[in-house]
């Protein structure tokens, strides 16, 4: 018995999480959209796995039973600087810690080898900003779309575009995520990347 649950243990990769915890986003939702390890904000810093869902994104943060919680006050910081919902899929072990840490429109799941239990739903985060909306998107993408003219800086391509209003830019920064997460190796797609982050770019004159 000992060596099967150790068996069972062993199978719960980060990769094997993310199946489970991709399955049970689509069961909410068939035609939403999923990407792992995806680079995002201002920190270029990479979420565990982002979902597109009804026109709202969800920053999904992935606990297994050998991971630590040391970093995760900064990491659903920066997640509730960007996106509508942040849901936390934890191990049991970590669950009692998290839940006394978590701010309450976070959602916190329980996953397991027996499956994935909701402990507290998630709610609409309402202090996205837009300014970290756009630099979760390239420099020259924002200037051809927002048809920004002029040879300039990457930081004056956004400012220009930060000009429009929340609901439009939200709105391009989900069409943008959910064109870049069906090309996603996550998706099993041969195609390469439409859109590329990179480092340097912000130091680019376009």
């Amino acid at each position: 018995m000992k060596a099967l649950l150790n068996k069972n243990k062993q199978r719960l990769t980060a990769n094997v999480l993310k199946e489970k915890i991709s399955s049970f986003l689509m069961s909410r939702d068939g035609g939403g959209v999923i990407g792992s390890e995806v680079m995002y904000g201002s920190s270029r810093r990479v979420a565990d796995m982002v979902f597109i869902s009804k026109s709202r994104s969800y920053a999904i943060e992935i606990k297994s039973e050998y991971d630590t919680t040391a970093r995760l006050e900064g990491q659903l910081e920066e997640y509730l600087a960007l996106f509508d919902y942040v849901i936390i899929f934890s191990a049991p072990n970590h669950i009692r810690k998290i839940k006394g840490e978590i701010p309450e429109n976070v959602g916190l799941y329980s996953i397991s080898e027996n499956g994935i239990e909701k402990l507290r739903h998630e709610k609409i985060n309402r202090h996205a900003q837009k300014s970290e909306m756009l630099i979760s998107i390239p420099s020259a993408i924002v200037k051809s779309d927002f048809s920004v003219k002029g040879r300039l800086t990457s930081d004056e391509i956004r400012a220009a575009a930060l000009k429009h209003s929340h609901k439009v830019i939200h709105n391009y920064f989900i069409n943008y995520f959910k064109d870049k997460l069906l090309l996603s190796p996550y998706k099993k797609e041969t195609k390469a990347h439409k859109y590329e982050m990179s480092e340097q770019e912000d130091y680019i004159i376009v």
